[in-house]
């Protein structure tokens, strides 16, 4: 497999872009080429080798654009490695615990058949919320704060690295390839 790992997210307040960078960070790391966007500016999938995907949850559902980037791409999705990753409960996450899918992913999860799908607990802050959501959170007692695990994040996405590289260790940048010298 030629190209890169497209690393997408969907994002409303950033939280699920740290996450992102996070995962792109770890691949970058083992020379493995990366393009780390929005799902919003991504076109054609030709170029991709691999695909890791995430969205905040947001009334118990992907980000809508995340969810249409699935649905417009979930047949070159299926063809290609793929990881997916939701990022939204405020509460602590405990290792291994698998999201629960939203009704409207279930079936296009079904027909991509990613290699793992993934939950992290996400970030609410202060600034993220309009004046008049700051007193409702204030007395709903949200749980404001960061409350990522970067140490799950970081285990997910070395099993990530290791099964791209395990698959195609010759694709991380510099690396020997085909009809190169000995």
């Amino acid at each position: 497999m030629a190209g890169e790992v497209l690393v997408a997210f969907g994002t409303r307040h950033e939280s699920t872009r740290g996450i992102a960078a996070a995962v792109a960070e770890i691949l970058l790391g083992a020379g493995i080429a990366v393009e780390l966007v929005p799902v919003s500016t991504v076109g054609s999938l030709g170029h991709v080798r691999a695909a890791v995907l995430g969205s905040a949850v947001w009334d118990d559902g992907w980000l809508p654009g995340a969810y249409e980037f699935l649905v417009a791409h979930e047949r070159d999705l299926a063809a290609i490695p793929t990881w997916l990753f939701a990022s939204g409960p405020l509460d602590h996450v405990p290792a291994g615990a698998k999201s629960d899918v939203p009704d409207d992913l279930v079936d296009v999860i079904g027909r991509i058949g990613p290699r793992d799908v993934a939950l992290f607990a996400g970030s609410l802050q202060p600034h993220h919320l309009a004046s008049g959501l700051r007193l409702l959170s204030k007395l709903a007692r949200a749980n404001v704060g960061d409350h990522r695990d970067w140490e799950a994040i970081e285990r997910w996405a070395n099993g990530i690295r290791d099964a791209l590289l395990a698959e195609s260790p010759a694709i991380a940048m510099g690396g020997w390839g085909p009809g190169e010298g000995s």
